[in-house]
């Protein structure tokens, strides 16, 4: 039998693009601390967390916290609703682990950025030999110059985000600055944003601001039911006791103050 492949009809195109994950910041390695909060989580919002892709983050454990079970944690996370697909820092017995696992490992900001720098001392290391030939016989002229610094000190401006629509429960709305949403947004939608979000309207869902480590962020919404809020990382699950809260159901401001989320009338 001879296979015959078709020419121009390719099964798969390769893309790039940007996706929104969560993460969960491991602080302990014992199980049972793990189930409990999770158990916690979803009995105070039940669908918060189906079908939730995560990261694990091992960046804050301290290198005397007993090993875990990835195989153990990731069951226990679909138990949840969440479905891990990698896992981020840690020591090398993490890395480890997870390769052992079959899960892919990422590395931490600061292990991306400490391998960044090193990649860049040794590029450095060259470019200054090349450099010394180079100014023997070119000079950058003033404008050019003024021009290149101009360019180094631009700050980048991040455009708001305007939706005039409902986000409906299931949706994911990510803004890489201030994120304004002028309709309801129902429970089980989910918003993100680098910068403040603000809703003319009920908020039902998830509002997480400053996602990208802005700790000035904050949110704003004219009618505060949220499942869920968090600013850079710290979050609250407002529950269904809320209800008798004299802020639930109004229109209020969430901040982060002292590693800790402040709701007061606005």
């Amino acid at each position: 039998m001879t296979l015959q492949l078709q020419t121009g009809t390719a099964a798969f195109k390769m893309t790039g693009g940007i996706y929104t994950l969560t993460t969960l910041e491991l602080h302990s390695t014992n199980p049972a601390d793990i189930t409990n909060q999770l158990e916690n989580m979803t009995r105070k919002a039940p669908k918060f967390f189906q079908q939730t892709p995560v990261i694990i983050a091992f960046d804050q454990l301290s290198p005397e916290q007993p090993p875990i079970d990835l195989y153990q944690l990731r069951h226990s996370l679909q138990q949840f609703g969440l479905i891990l697909i990698a896992v981020r820092g840690g020591q090398e017995s993490h890395k480890q682990d997870a390769m052992m696992a079959g899960i892919p490992w990422l590395p931490s900001p600061r292990q991306r950025n400490r391998s960044e720098e090193n990649s860049a001392a040794h590029v450095e290391s060259h470019v200054e030999t090349n450099v010394v030939i180079m100014q023997k016989s070119h000079t950058a002229s003033p404008a050019a110059a003024e021009s290149a610094n101009q360019t180094q000190t631009s700050p980048v401006i991040h455009k708001t985000t305007l939706i005039e629509h409902p986000i409906r429960s299931g949706q994911q709305v990510y803004a890489e600055g201030d994120l304004v949403i002028t309709s309801p947004v129902s429970s089980g939608a989910e918003l993100l944003a680098a910068g403040n979000i603000h809703v003319y309207g009920p908020l039902r869902g998830r509002a997480l601001a400053g996602v990208n480590g802005n700790t000035d962020a904050r949110i704003f919404c004219l009618q505060f039911e949220a499942e869920l809020i968090s600013i850079n990382g710290q979050y609250k699950m407002p529950s269904a006791a809320s209800n008798s809260d004299p802020l639930w159901g109004g229109s209020v401001i969430v901040s982060l103050e002292a590693q800790s989320l402040h709701i007061k009338k606005l």
